[in-house]
């Protein structure tokens, strides 16, 4: 292999793992391609009786069930996505902004503190951020314990005034986001981290194939390309492909026609690796469990950034708040590229 070029070495050595990986009786499994249909409107009563759920969060949440379902599409947003896009991407809107925030989606019982009005709270202290900046640019964070904080907040005012167009579109989001938690996740899981990132000029050369470390992703592109997704789970094989290779690994997966990408405005949800669903004990249910536990991604969405070249970007991301990365922060002025080899869980970076 000494005369062979390094990009020759690659396709050479990661044909010889795609070859194994096929061999392995222990991934043998097959696994059914499906598309699902999209979700038609399933409104969601929450802890108030007086809002509703516009979206099709319901539906979703049954849909993701299924062990071969990675991704759906939301419907019945396109109101509240408009009025994001009207806020955050107008001629006013800021620019080069990375925030990520928590939203509490959980009352604490009593009729004053109900996961509406709290995730009202919250959410307004996302739009306030974003929309009335500080006057210094760079890496903020208020307080020692990284943790971004409600404190200027008035609710005093927000009480007064309670109808905000984009707030209660950022608040359909955290809940709707929140209600998908599913098994033993509803347990533990009050919380979800929002992100907004506003770049000016986005640029993206191969980015990498990826899955979340974390167990649902929601996620809209506001402006600019929309991220790309394979629309059924991938098998061992097939991420090593495409992990190494990039689009030039579709090829060794069958996968021209299972790549897709998110339209503008469309809000899909993605599996992570750590989702966990509530099925029933039986036979087939451990075996999947079983091969879960060999192969951590198997039902989890694989994607990667869109590549791009110096456009305008704007994407919401909300993460379920699974205690794996508790991260918030705050950040101005810094134009940055989104380069091959790094994802969002660690990084400031969003695909």
């Amino acid at each position: 292999m000494m005369w062979l070029s390094s990009s020759s070495r690659a396709l050479l050595i990661t044909q010889l793992l795609f070859q194994l990986c096929r061999q392995s009786s222990q991934f043998s499994t097959t696994v059914e391609q499906k598309t699902l249909p999209p979700l038609s409107p399933a409104p969601q009563t929450i802890d108030n009786p007086n809002i509703q759920l516009d979206g099709s969060w319901s539906t979703a949440k049954q849909a993701l069930r299924n062990p071969n379902c990675s991704v759906v599409s939301i419907s019945g947003l396109d109101h509240h996505l408009s009025t994001l896009q009207s806020y955050f991407c107008g001629e006013d809107a800021p620019s080069d902004v990375d925030l990520r925030m928590r939203v509490r989606c959980c009352g604490n019982g009593n009729s004053t503190n109900s996961s509406t009005e709290i995730s009202y709270v919250d959410c307004a202290s996302v739009y306030q951020t974003i929309m009335s900046p500080p006057s210094t640019t760079g890496w903020r964070n208020k307080n020692n314990n990284n943790k971004i904080t409600t404190s200027d907040i008035n609710t005093e005012q927000l009480n007064n005034n309670p109808i905000n167009p984009c707030i209660q579109a950022l608040q359909e989001l955290a809940l709707g986001v929140h209600s998908l938690t599913d098994g033993p996740l509803q347990r533990t899981v009050t919380d979800i981290h929002m992100r907004v990132v506003c770049a000016s000029t986005y640029s993206a050369n191969d980015p990498p194939f990826h899955t979340d470390k974390c167990p649902l992703r929601g996620y809209v592109t506001l402006v600019g390309p929309g991220t790309e997704y394979m629309d059924s789970t991938c098998r061992p094989w097939e991420y090593v492909a495409l992990r190494s290779l990039g689009v030039d690994g579709l090829g060794l997966v069958n996968g021209e026609g299972r790549l897709k990408m998110a339209s503008e405005l469309e809000f899909i949800v993605m599996k992570g690796d750590y989702y966990d669903a509530s099925v029933p004990e039986d036979d087939i249910s451990m075996m999947k469990k079983n091969k879960k536990k060999l192969w951590s991604r198997a039902e989890a969405c694989v994607h990667r950034s869109p590549p791009g070249n110096n456009a305008k970007r704007v994407i919401l991301s909300l993460d379920l708040a699974d205690g794996g990365d508790d991260q918030e922060w705050e950040e101005r002025g810094r134009k940055r590229n989104w380069r091959v080899g790094m994802t969002q869980r660690k990084s400031h970076l969003v695909s």
